[in-house]
């Protein structure tokens, strides 16, 4: 019963990790490096978008007043603040964003 339990158990821990490393290579290495860095002080969340035809990612940092939400293109390079920041507005270089941005999925949440 206990050889039974063990091999349950490292079945299910199996999985667990496998379930990680696949979702972590759907992630770009640079957003994965972003949100390592970031995950400590503001960030709360990282959504993953499609925009323009690209597929985009947008960093939350609700926890802090005054931070600008971020958006970054697969490469970790910004393409816009749709939001926050001192005026509430961003950068305002996508004020269309949540309107034109879809098939939103969590990448990850603190």
């Amino acid at each position: 019963m206990k050889t039974l339990i063990s091999l349950f158990a490292i079945v299910l821990a199996m999985t667990f990790v496998s379930c990680e490393n696949a979702n972590n290579r759907q992630i770009p290495k640079p957003i994965r490096k972003l949100t390592t860095e970031q995950k400590d002080n503001c960030l709360t969340s990282v959504q993953k978008y499609h925009y323009q035809g690209k597929e985009v990612y947008l960093f939350e940092s609700s926890s802090c007043a005054d931070y600008p939400v971020v958006v970054y293109d697969e490469n970790g390079d910004v393409i816009c603040m749709p939001s926050g920041g001192l005026s509430g507005a961003g950068d305002e270089k996508c004020p269309c964003f949540y309107d034109e941005a879809t098939d939103k999925e969590d990448v990850w949440k603190k």
